[in-house]
């Protein structure tokens, strides 16, 4: 009897530091270096219709984000259409990154780039450490 009992103490002290497991992550690096035309303004990124950043041109930006598919879109802020892009869905694997390109020609739109080609345009801009700004209290 006291075997059983012992028995089902582990089983349920197993399942409850089980559920504590860390979340996996993976990594979002959005870059954006685009030519003279809008360059004074910021564009909003979003991943899950949720406002993560302010990218500035000639900047890019890193997000830390769960596991699993996930939709990113770019919005610009400038006299022109405030329309967000085309939703792009990218999936994120545990410990891996995913690079988002900003492409400003006839539209506003990211595109997936590869590791190499990503780390040649790294090189050419620099990180936006705030990439929200801070709300002033009234």
């Amino acid at each position: 009897m006291k075997i059983k009992i012992f028995s089902l103490l582990l089983i349920a002290v197993s399942c409850i530091f089980s559920s504590f497991k860390p979340e996996e992550t993976g990594q979002v690096y959005f870059l954006r270096s685009t030519n003279k035309v809008g360059s004074l303004l910021a564009y909003k990124v979003y991943i899950d219709d949720e406002l993560v950043c302010h990218l500035k041109n000639n900047r890019y930006s890193l997000h830390n984000v769960p596991a699993g598919e996930h939709t990113v879109s770019i919005q610009g802020t400038g006299l022109g259409s405030h329309a967000k892009s085309r939703p792009l869905k990218i999936t994120v694997l545990p410990d891996k990154s995913n690079y988002l390109v900003v492409i400003n020609g006839t539209e506003l739109y990211m595109q997936e780039a590869v590791e190499s080609s990503a780390q040649e345009l790294l090189k050419r801009v620099a990180v936006t450490r705030e990439c929200l700004p801070e709300k002033k209290d009234k």
